[in-house]
């Protein structure tokens, strides 16, 4: 893991990103992916993308 990103034309500026691990032991639970702002725009290809 870097701390520092090259600088990318066209990407969002002062993003923070976050890396977490979790495990859960029922099957029920799912993921839900929580986007803020224009930092939708990263993963389009999720459905669940708020």
């Amino acid at each position: 893991m870097c701390a520092v990103e090259i600088d990318v034309p066209g990407a969002l500026p002062k993003i923070i990103r976050v890396l977490a691990h979790y495990q859960r032991t029922d099957e029920d639970h799912r993921a839900q992916h929580v986007y803020l702002g224009r930092a939708k725009a990263l993963r389009k290809d999720l459905d669940s993308a708020q």
